[in-house]
């Protein structure tokens, strides 16, 4: 009994280091993109320099948080809780469009401008477009992917916590029943 907790521990670490590496790489490559864009030679404006550096403290920050669940350090899943729902909400209404993804994204939105639903998909992907005076069409869209890792996320880390929590009681019942009896 003892080592199925223990097994389960492992199998629910392993989602979480999963995770990690997914928002590691796509940190990384959210980082690549900017890099590419920035050696192009685009003339960088102060509102072009603040839209890079917002999605560099994004990416930067999907990197630190993959890390930290890659070590397997549950204490500090909360990063990857906020980075997941910084990118549920994607959305270009009245000149104004905000979309970031790291590492991946399953996006399902309507087009308002057009009156389409739009789904796009994409695997160690990263996405970022900010925008003020856009004249991109109308569109909300929701990243079913980072739906779903919080929901794996919060999953793993529940079941990490409970049987620790099993293990720990398992382990106080031996340490005193042997006391007990010396």
């Amino acid at each position: 009994m003892k080592q199925e907790h223990i097994n389960e521990i492992k199998k629910q670490r392993n989602i979480l280091k999963a995770i990690g590496v997914l928002e590691i790489i796509g940190g990384t490559a959210g980082v690549g993109i900017i890099m590419w864009f920035l050696l192009q030679g685009y003339q960088m404006n102060s509102y072009t320099f603040l839209i890079y550096l917002v999605a560099i403290v994004f990416y930067g920050y999907s990197i630190y948080a993959g890390v930290n669940l890659f070590k397997k350090n549950e204490d500090a899943i909360s990063h990857s809780w906020i980075i997941q729902f910084i990118q549920i909400v994607s959305f270009s209404l009245n000149g104004v469009t905000f979309l970031l993804t790291s590492g991946g994204n399953l996006l399902i939105g309507y087009n308002f401008t057009e009156k389409t639903i739009n789904i796009s998909f994409g695997i160690i992907a990263s996405e970022f477009n900010i925008i003020a005076n856009s004249i991109e069409n109308d569109f909300i869209k929701i990243n079913i992917l980072a739906i779903l890792i919080i929901y794996f996320l919060d999953k793993s880390f529940k079941s990490i916590k409970e049987k620790q929590q099993i293990l720990n009681n398992y382990i106080e019942k031996i340490g005193s029943h042997k006391y007990n009896k010396e």
